[in-house]
């Protein structure tokens, strides 16, 4: 449990938090649009800025190899949080609204035919609906959800149901950003699978308060976004089991995703690269590494326990 000392130290870490609003003292209460940053995740930016800023993965010279290789740790770094297979399964977005359009669109076109459904619920965000919408309306489909019960939860029965019909995809929140829903994810993966149908989830609002194990959940997708936990906004990460994601099709194309160029044939990049088409965002990567430290340093179970304190209070 943090004490009141270690609670100060740590909003003495976010210089935003010494503002005054109105003459007052800033309160900020918005945490799930965008969580403020710490001043150690805006000197690991200024740092790259001013010490290696350069593209990566093109360039011999000595900036570009040391870019690269802060971008790669960084994904080595979101692959330890998440505790995934391998690195390569960790595609940097531009946060979770891409992460899930990527996937809405390279999964649809995989996987999906006239006819076939998605499932999604009640509870979702705008992300996690509008882009399996579009790829209904693309391919002929049905999008199905799931009600939420009057206390908030998930109608799990309903999901059963709809998971014998054989969809495609579960596509489910995490952590409602509304009603504040914990669903129980290992639960809804395990249904799901018995069925042999993948799941993904949109952990945006779980990230910063609970552990993202991936291997124990064995989720196939999974969603998240670097500014609701303390990092830079503009970037995110898209999981995706690997033997899933070598069969897709690339979401965008241009530099970084292909192999060989020719007008007459392009071969596309191995994984990771083949769905991070364009410059990537190389310093945003290594903010979002250093916000994740920065969590484990304070430990997102305390994280979880104050916030609870904080709930009980204000309840």
């Amino acid at each position: 449990m943090l004490t009141a000392n270690e609670i100060n130290e740590i909003r003495a870490d976010f210089p935003i938090l010494k503002e005054l609003i109105y003459n007052k003292p800033l309160i900020y209460f918005d945490n799930g649009a965008t969580v403020q940053k710490p001043r150690q995740v805006l000197d690991a930016l200024t740092n790259a800025y001013s010490k290696f800023n350069s593209n990566i993965h093109r360039g011999v010279h000595f900036l570009s190899r040391k870019a690269t290789e802060a971008h790669e740790a960084a994904r080595e770094t979101v692959r330890h949080f998440i505790n995934a297979k391998e690195s390569r399964e960790c595609i940097f977005t531009r946060g979770t609204t891409e992460s899930i359009n990527l996937l809405a669109w390279s999964f649809g076109e995989f996987a999906c035919s006239a006819g076939d459904s998605i499932v999604i619920s009640g509870m979702e965000h705008h992300s996690n609906i509008v882009p399996w919408q579009m790829l209904c309306e693309r391919k002929g489909m049905q999008l199905k959800v799931v009600p939420v019960l009057d206390n908030g939860e998930l109608d799990m029965q309903a999901l059963k149901v709809l998971v014998l019909e054989k969809p495609k995809l579960v596509a489910i929140t995490w952590v409602s950003n509304v009603l504040g829903t914990v669903n129980d994810v290992k639960d809804i993966v395990r249904l799901a699978h018995e069925h042999n149908v993948p799941v993904m989830l949109d952990a945006a609002q779980s990230s910063p308060h609970v552990v993202l194990d991936v291997q124990d959940i064995d989720v196939d997708f999974m969603a998240f976004s670097a500014h609701k936990m303390y990092g830079p906004t503009g970037i995110g990460v898209l999981y995706g089991k690997a033997g899933w994601l070598e069969q897709f099709p690339p979401y965008q194309g241009g530099g970084e995703m292909i192999e060989t160029v020719t007008f007459e044939k392009t071969t596309y990049n191995v994984l990771p690269f083949k769905f991070e088409a364009g410059t990537p965002d190389f310093i945003g990567s290594v903010g979002m590494a250093e916000a994740i430290r920065y969590m484990q340093k304070i430990g997102i179970q305390n994280i979880a326990d104050y916030e609870h304190q904080l709930l009980d209070y204000v309840t």
